[in-house]
């Protein structure tokens, strides 16, 4: 939650660079972690103790917390940006993420297929007046028939129990591949990354080659292969796979954390469009087509720090 109050600080900076006058407090504040030992404690409000901590007063509004696993951020966006359009006493709006990872019960490097993960938060703010970038279009895509893929053929824990022990993901995740194979897998997930960047780049009225950069999970360079690249027909030089390798995959955070590492580095220009693509566990899809509008100096002292690449061999997946 602490690297959240982070990114939310520098999120609340950035948008007083937009801001004549008293800094507006978002009537609506939804946080995300995906992983349960970056919950804090159980049978507590999350949302609140960051929003706390950013010392933002009471008012209207509500203050909760959005699972869509991994998907949460990119998916706050599609969510953000209609209950925006569609409400009259909403004008701005806060996504914030924070996920630590770590041994025993999570292993960076070992508790997923051809995935290592990392530690780290991000926050934005979405609101009904010029700022950074502009949200062009969103789209979304459920497809159900995919949660047994992190689920397998494991049962639920009996009512008033807790998990204990390591994460068993490559387990579970192996016992549903045994079961239905790869090819089953990678074409339900093909199908719905292209629903969501088809649809959103068409609303848009974007072409595909006029994305600078297309900001997707953090995976191992094998899975970012087989269910982004391929797919979407997107070359590896206009992603984040170099530095998304190192950072390690931060659960909902990637795309933000990838977005600010570009406005930090003058990566990208005013007029550019970038697209940010999430997936998450269920399985679920979206796209958010954004079109960069100034460049806020709070944000380039932001960077994402880069650091040496894992050294261990990270197991791959079919």
């Amino acid at each position: 939650m602490d690297l959240a109050v982070q990114a939310g600080t520098a999120a609340l900076s950035a948008l007083a660079q937009f801001t004549n006058g008293p800094l507006p407090v978002p009537e609506l504040h939804l946080h995300s972690a995906i992983w349960r030992g970056s919950r804090g404690i159980d049978f507590w409000s999350r949302a609140s103790y960051i929003r706390a901590k950013l010392g933002l007063p009471a008012g209207p509004g509500i203050t909760a917390e959005l699972n869509a696993m991994s998907n949460s951020l990119v998916g706050g966006i599609d969510l953000g940006a209609r209950i925006l359009t569609g409400s009259h006493d909403i004008h701005h709006l806060m996504l914030t993420g924070g996920e630590v990872f770590g041994p025993p019960a999570f292993d960076h490097l070992t508790a997923d297929h051809g995935i290592a993960y990392g530690d780290g938060g991000s926050a934005l703010i979405l609101g009904d007046r010029p700022g950074l970038a502009r949200v062009l279009a969103t789209a979304s895509y459920s497809d159900p028939s995919l949660e047994q893929l992190h689920r397998g053929q494991h049962r639920f824990l009996p009512a008033g129990t807790t998990e204990s022990g390591p994460e068993r993901v490559r387990e579970r995740k192996l016992q549903y591949v045994t079961a239905v194979g790869t090819d089953s897998i990678r074409t339900r997930n093909a199908r719905g990354i292209r629903a969501v960047m088809d649809r959103a780049l068409t609303d848009a009225r974007v072409p595909l080659d006029q994305l600078v950069w297309t900001l997707l999970p953090h995976y191992g360079r094998h899975l970012l292969d087989t269910h982004c690249l391929r797919p979407l027909g997107i070359p590896a030089e206009r992603t984040l796979h170099d530095v998304g390798s190192q950072w390690g995959h931060l659960g909902p955070n990637d795309q933000i954390v990838g977005l600010t590492h570009l406005l930090a580095r003058d990566a990208v220009q005013p007029d550019d469009h970038v697209a940010l693509v999430g997936v998450g566990v269920g399985m679920t899809w979206t796209a958010a087509i954004i079109r960069i509008e100034r460049v806020p100096s709070s944000v380039r002292a932001q960077a994402p720090p880069l650091r040496t690449p894992w050294r261990r061999e990270i197991p791959q997946s079919a």
